[in-house]
């Protein structure tokens, strides 16, 4: 049997990895000790657009993509023609790599207003923007997380060892199993501190400069309410025990907000994170996102994507979830609406869109080749984030 890296070994291999991917980049390493790659910015590449990129957003005419080794790429899309300086993707278009203080992968990017900006990714880190995403700082990361995490836990094993002592032994036989599970949840958060930052954030989103939540493996779920300047865990609104993923996260001004999961859950709440509930679908796979559409009374349809093609939709009203039939078995992995329909993408590329009853699925363009994990949208062209850096489409009408 194989035995396990130790932790230091760990990021020794990161390093070497790291090393690996800037020589691809067309990047000269130099010889130097190893660094946290958390604590070491992004390198300014020649062939940044052509990394891979793991997410897109975009603000007004301006797209941004973030990816691995921490790579921020933007583009004005009313810019016209082709000029200045900076990395080239595949089709001969400038984009320029922003200033970030980190060299971990980033997952997922949002805009809170049109100069405001928040990045997520590997090793719990989160990130802000003030500039329209040109520069980045950091203000949270995994071992902060992992502090509030391991905190939570030992509250939780405290209460219930109080709760225990104080019970009768009829009653203590009733609460031993629960006791166990406690205590094992500490002790597994405090594998995961000692092991450090290892736990990604998956997706962000703010419903103004000051309130936002990100979203990760593990059931992680913080809050800010002061522009990023402190987070708070909370992870015990959800009722999530067996600590599943929240893979992706859904906002809107009314206060709406939705976590796609493991295990086909749907996390719900009406009052900007408040209290929530969990949507059980009947589908036992990986969502990865969600999207919602409104009728002209304001009622909600909310669908469910994910995993080999799957979607699921609940109408306003419904008591239960209605599977869509799908015309790709390839994974849905990020989605924007149109009007009364959902346009989503999946991993080979290709764009399917609900029809105007949202009961129908149909695919309205090819498969791109390359490895697909998002899109943007900007004026009538899908801007595609994965293997080789962005690609440009024209957006099906």
């Amino acid at each position: 049997m194989t035995k396990p890296m130790k932790p230091a070994l760990n990021r020794r291999v990161a390093w070497m990895h790291a090393m690996g991917i800037a020589l691809c980049l067309g990047i000269a390493p130099t010889a130097q000790a190893f660094k946290d790659p958390m604590e070491i910015p992004a390198i300014i590449a020649p062939k940044a657009a052509k990394a891979l990129m793991l997410n897109a957003t975009a603000q007004g005419s301006k797209v941004v993509l973030v990816g691995e080794r921490g790579i921020v790429l933007y583009r004005d899309f009313a810019a016209g023609a082709e000029a200045g300086s900076g990395a080239k993707d595949a089709d001969g278009r400038v984009w320029t790599q922003a200033k970030v203080p980190v060299s971990i992968n980033l997952t997922s990017i949002r805009f809170s207003s049109p100069n405001v900006a928040w990045a997520v990714g590997h090793d719990g880190v989160v990130l802000k923007s003030t500039d329209g995403a040109q520069s980045w700082v950091r203000v949270f990361d995994g071992n902060k997380a992992n502090e509030q995490v391991v905190a939570a836990a030992k509250k939780k094993m405290d209460d219930m060892q109080a709760r225990f002592d104080a019970a009768k032994p009829a009653e203590q036989a009733k609460l031993e199993a629960e006791l166990e599970a406690v205590q094992f949840a500490f002790e597994d958060a405090e594998a995961g501190a000692r092991f450090g930052p290892a736990r990604p954030m998956l997706d962000v989103w703010f419903k103004d400069d000051n309130q936002g939540w990100v979203v990760g493996s593990y059931g992680q779920i913080f809050e800010t309410k002061d522009s990023g300047a402190s987070w708070t865990l909370i992870a015990d609104r959800l009722n999530n025990p067996d600590f599943r993923h929240y893979n992706g996260l859904y906002g809107d001004s009314t206060g709406l907000l939705l976590i796609a999961g493991e295990a086909g859950r749907v996390y719900r709440s009406t009052n900007f994170g408040q209290s929530w509930e969990r949507l059980d679908t009947g589908y036992n796979g990986h969502f990865y996102g969600t999207a919602v559409t409104r009728n002209d009374k304001g009622e909600a349809t909310v669908y469910a994507y994910g995993f080999s093609g799957n979607v699921y939709r609940l109408g306003p009203g419904a008591a239960a979830w209605w599977k869509l039939q799908s015309p790709t078995k390839e994974s849905f992995v990020q989605s924007f609406t149109q009007g009364t329909t959902v346009m989503l993408v999946d991993q080979k590329g290709r764009l399917a869109r609900t029809d105007t009853a949202g009961t129908g699925l149909s695919l309205v363009s090819q498969a791109e080749g390359k490895p697909v994990t998002g899109m943007a949208v900007v004026g009538q062209s899908v801007v595609l984030s994965g293997q080789g850096g962005p690609r440009v489409l024209d957006l099906p009408r």
